[in-house]
């Protein structure tokens, strides 16, 4: 039986959400009034929880620090994470979704909007528990053993898999969950540079889906080192390609951004790698801006890549025309 866990210090907003998610049909619920008391619950692994809403201002543990808490359990990995909050300062909002948040609900509570937020979040959940009930058989059928703990071990080169475990890097759902929610005047001061492994064809045919999966981690990781400095947020959109959302004002000198990218890339073995011939060299596309006529995240982040497919293609383009010993130098 799937559960819904609601955490708020306030017994009135318990009250309330008790009263809205009973006339939506939903019985299952649990209540807690404290970081602490949720997490215990969650711990106990009593109930088989499919939505967590969580308040973000808490005495003691917060809701942000209990959504990392929760983050932290491998059977909650990818449990949509709905944040309950009356503040609207953006800080909060981008700490909840740096540690783990999939939605967020302001209050005062809109029952429409809470209805279709929760309709979301159970399909997402019921389509993690088919893909992840499939990846087991397959592998009991395949291997006769026991299957990997995570569906990012089974996927296609397209697939926007979620990066765990990397400081600033969040799934592409929740990027565009965080971007839809903000204002639009928010929204407008929001710009997008895309990073892409430039031979990710090669790459991905010529490594196992761990191993692939454990490079786009590396090359996250090297991502936020490289971007260390500025308040963005990264998240891997699949087909070789990640997107960090940046302060429209952010002046970035793209080939400085790229040298540096490569040095740390080679730091981390991912550029002529000792184990295997790894080649994760990573093009930085032209940084853009929210458009005023389309302020669509999907926008953004689709002109975001478009910038670096085409920066990627002419490189490609230029080493085919250069010589093989200086092709091979470069």
């Amino acid at each position: 039986m799937m559960t819904l866990l609601v955490v708020d210090d306030d017994r009135n907003i318990l009250d309330l959400m008790a009263a809205i998610l009973a006339s939506q049909g939903h019985e299952d619920v649990v209540y807690a009034q404290s970081g602490e008391e949720a997490l215990a619950l969650v711990n106990q692994g009593q109930y088989k929880f499919s939505t967590f809403f969580l308040d973000i201002q808490m005495p003691g543990m917060d809701g942000v620090e209990l959504c990392g808490r929760i983050r932290a359990s491998a059977e909650h990995r990818r449990t949509p994470i709905i944040m309950l909050t009356s503040m609207r300062d953006k800080a909060h909002v981008d700490a909840a979704f740096l540690r783990g948040a999939t939605d967020y609900l302001t209050k005062p509570i809109d029952t429409t909007e809470l209805a279709a937020r929760l309709h979301v979040a159970q399909l997402l959940f019921d389509e993690q528990q088919t893909s992840l009930s499939a990846i087991r058989r397959e592998e009991n059928l395949r291997l006769g053993m026991s299957y990997k703990s995570y569906s990012e071990t089974h996927f296609d080169l397209n697939d926007a898999v979620s990066i765990y475990d990397v400081p600033r890097v969040i799934g592409s759902l929740e990027m565009e969950n965080y971007l839809h929610r903000l204002s639009r005047g928010k929204r407008f001061m929001c710009g997008a540079i895309c990073f892409q492994i430039q031979k990710r064809e090669r790459l991905f045919s010529m490594t196992s889906p761990l191993e692939f999966y454990e490079i786009l981690t590396d090359v996250a990781e090297a991502i936020f080192e490289t971007l260390r400095s500025y308040n963005v947020m990264i998240s891997y959109v699949g087909n070789g390609q990640y997107v960090a959302i940046l302060p429209r004002t952010l002046q970035l000198n793209e080939e400085e951004l790229e040298l540096n990218l490569s040095l740390k890339l080679r730091e981390f073995g991912l550029i002529d790698g000792d184990t295997v011939p790894v080649d994760a060299t990573v093009i930085v596309g032209e940084s853009v801006r929210m458009s005023m006529f389309d302020a669509s995240p999907h926008a953004l982040i689709a002109r975001a890549t478009a910038k670096a497919e085409v920066k990627c293609a002419e490189r490609s383009s230029m080493s085919r025309l250069l010589p093989k010993s200086m092709s091979a130098r470069g």
